[in-house]
């Protein structure tokens, strides 16, 4: 449009300079037209000319010239401004390959943003993060540079999209198709909505032909997760048979997708803590990437060879595991399997170590010196407690059956909340070891907490009612109350555990931690779940056995069950410990002694060093599950 004007000024108005202005033809008609030219281009060509004839023509033209080019100018803003709007706006497609892929955009994000940026760092992985969120995209870069500076991400590339989850055109605006690992959270909706979006998207993705990423899926209740699986298992083979043909990549074929409850699993970690302090504290190191975590690694100069020899072949790591291929292609996770079990061709050994390089098969097996026989002596006896839950989740049931795996019988387990009591009945639960009572009422009401025997209770896990919704100053404010009628009565050693996201205002915080003896945030608890799955999604399965109420769960134990008979105290390396613990069926993954500082240490890093052990002293174990 504007050439065609740009040539239609220059033809008319080199035509009539050629016409009227030149005296005896002086000039051709292209020459003519070039002059036009220049009067349109350069609005001060005219002033050059010397007679009126010429000047009357060379104005109008110029004066055309300077609309064409404030016209053109115009545009050329315009179109710029409409670039600039559309990038600010992440309207354009991500340049990135075998990144993050984040979709939604909740309380669980930045947290989740920070573990992956800190396992680049720690890893030495250069792997971007895109977000697709339904927040406006100013909205989420503002909150990330309030919540994540730039120094805090350690140099991961942070990218953002707006745009809905279930929309083929937004995905592949966050080049979903070349994304390494696809991560969907839970909206922050009723947990029926909220899985019901998260079904769709993932049944979405899984149909893409050109999706190639591992996909891991955040549901908000913990029976969805089966349910998904087999979502996965019947209605989706059409497509992923379709997906398969039509690409001969092996990696299409290594495609998982997995569905998680990562708020089960965070009220899994908060019993623990109520219930075992010390295993959580080797639990968040674990989870965490600046310390020890669980690796999986393939070892072709091990297969063949019996995993009771992995146990003494690795001074800097803590073999506790296989990830073994069946004949049918899956895959399934075995902990602490037994010493007799072969490795084979494709199965990935399971270690606790520091990173994927600081650990090796050494030259030499550790072979324990003579080992004292310990089947006399018992471990440690599950205590009888009387335990007060104060709120309700819709996944409670898993709750009950944890802490009925970690006491004896006797025990009690009273629930305080304001669902009806028909709601929840003792027989749904079939606990073994404790019994339930329920007492419908408002956690809030000092009449009521005053009503009941708090003083009797040695645990209190307080969880932040989902009917209530999310509200920090009611949990705070019940631990308050618990803990004043305690102290009033007489008990002071009783142990209250509260679900509270972290504070900013570090004086509200040491406030709480008056009346608490800790607290846990589900969200960065949910985060660091999540992103131990983006870096390697078998490490779900290994998470779920060690943290629940699985045979394999990691249990507390006194060290003098390791100890031999009447001594007091005894000498020990790691590996004699350990080599008596294997003896138990069980594999130690850390440690408290008091010779050692009395802290908790994963993965002893020398082995071989002597430590006076005595009673007091505590060890973390993974035992083997009964066949």
């Amino acid at each position: 449009m504007l050439i065609a004007i740009c040539a239609l000024m220059t033809a008319l108005g080199g035509f009539l300079y050629f016409q009227f202005a030149i005296p005896q033809r002086s000039k051709d008609l292209p020459e003519s037209l070039w002059t036009a030219w220049t009067f349109i281009a350069d609005s001060g060509a005219h002033a050059s000319e010397d007679t009126f004839r010429k000047r009357l023509v060379a104005v109008p033209i110029s004066i055309g010239g300077m609309f064409f080019f404030a016209l053109l100018v115009g545009l050329m803003t315009d179109a710029v401004a409409s670039k600039v709007d559309q990038l600010s706006k992440g309207e354009s497609r991500v340049l990135e390959e075998n990144h993050t892929l984040i979709i939604g955009w909740t309380k669980k994000t930045i947290p989740l943003v920070k573990e992956l940026a800190i396992a680049n760092k720690t890893r030495g992985n250069k792997r971007s993060i895109v977000i697709l969120g339904d927040a406006p995209k100013e909205e989420m870069d503002g909150n990330l540079k309030q919540n994540l500076p730039l120094p805090d991400r350690f140099g991961t590339k942070v990218v953002t999209r707006s745009g809905s989850a279930t929309s083929i055109d937004d995905l592949k605006l966050c080049s979903a198709s070349l994304a390494r690992t696809i991560v969907v959270l839970s909206p922050a909706l009723s947990p029926l909505k909220a899985d019901a979006i998260v079904i769709q998207t993932c049944t979405l993705l899984a149909n893409s032909p050109e999706i190639r990423a591992d996909i891991i899926a955040e549901l908000a209740e913990l029976d969805h997760v089966s349910e998904l699986q087999g979502i996965i298992g019947t209605l989706l083979p059409f497509g992923q048979s379709k997906m398969l043909k039509a690409s001969t990549s092996p990696y299409m074929r290594r495609r998982k997708m997995v569905p998680v409850a990562t708020g089960d699993m965070a009220l899994r970690i908060m019993v623990k803590r109520a219930l075992e302090p010390g295993t959580v504290e080797v639990l968040k190191e674990l989870l965490q990437f600046e310390g020890c975590e669980f690796r999986l690694k393939y070892w072709p100069e091990l297969v063949g060879r019996k995993f009771s020899e992995m146990i003494f072949l690795f001074p800097d790591a803590i073999p506790c595991g296989l990830r073994k291929t069946l004949p049918s292609g899956q895959s399934c996770t075995l902990v602490n399997p037994p010493p007799g079990t072969v490795i084979e061709e494709g199965d990935r050994l399971l270690v606790i170590s520091e990173n994927d390089e600081s650990y090796k098969p050494a030259a030499t097996l550790y072979v324990p010196p003579h080992v004292p026989s310990l089947t006399t002596k018992t471990s440690h006896k599950k205590p009888s407690l009387n335990v007060l839950i104060v709120g309700w989740r819709n996944d409670l049931d898993d709750v009950l059956h944890l802490i009925d795996s970690s006491v004896s019988r006797g025990s009690q387990v009273t629930v305080l909340s304001i669902v009806k009591p028909q709601e929840l009945l003792e027989d749904d639960f079939k606990l073994k070891h404790a019994s339930i009572r329920h007492i419908y009422g408002d956690p809030l009401s000092l009449k009521v907490l005053k009503e009941l025997p708090v003083e009797a209770f040695d645990k209190v896990i307080i969880l932040m009612d989902e009917d209530k919704g999310p509200d920090l100053n009611n949990t705070a404010v019940t631990a308050m109350f618990i803990r004043h009628i305690q102290i009033e009565r007489g008990r002071k050693d009783s142990t209250i555990v509260a679900e509270l996201p972290t504070l900013e205002d570090t004086a509200l915080q040491e406030v709480h931690g008056a009346w608490l003896d800790d607290t846990v945030d589900p969200d960065y608890l949910q985060a660091m779940v999540l992103a131990n799955l983006a870096e390697d999604v078998d490490v779900g399965s290994v998470l779920d056995k060690v943290v629940g109420d699985s045979q394999n769960t990691m249990v507390l134990q006194q060290v003098t069950s390791y100890l031999q008979d009447d001594v007091e105290s005894e000498k020990l390396t790691f590996w004699e410990l350990q080599a008596r613990a294997v003896q138990k069926g069980e594999i130690i993954v850390a440690h408290k002694c008091a010779a050692n500082g009395n802290q908790w240490v994963t993965n002893p890093p020398n082995k071989s060093e002597k430590l006076a052990w005595v009673a007091g002293d505590e060890l973390l174990v993974l035992p083997r599950a009964s066949s």
